[in-house]
């Protein structure tokens, strides 16, 4: 079975939270402290790798990096029908 872009981001969170087994759709990865300050530049290059599309810091909108919902909404589905 292969992995999906989105559950290469789950799989990343999970694997730096190895207390949790899954992360639902719309927990806010930021406010639950799942995705810190620290880790964030991380997760972005996570994203870049799973997208295959480079991620502008000039026009970052932080609610795209809220939940996995919206991180799979601006970076994955983007444009898919």
């Amino acid at each position: 079975m292969t992995t999906s872009s989105v559950d290469q981001v789950r799989e990343w969170i999970l694997g730096r939270h190895p207390e949790l087994d899954d992360v639902g759709p719309d927990v806010n990865l930021i406010e639950s402290r799942l995705v810190d300050s620290l880790s964030f530049i991380e997760l972005v290059y996570v994203i870049e790798g799973a997208s295959g599309a480079e991620i502008d810091f000039d026009t970052i909108d932080l609610a795209d990096f809220q939940t996995i919902s919206a991180i799979d909404k601006a970076f994955f589905t983007r444009g898919a029908a």
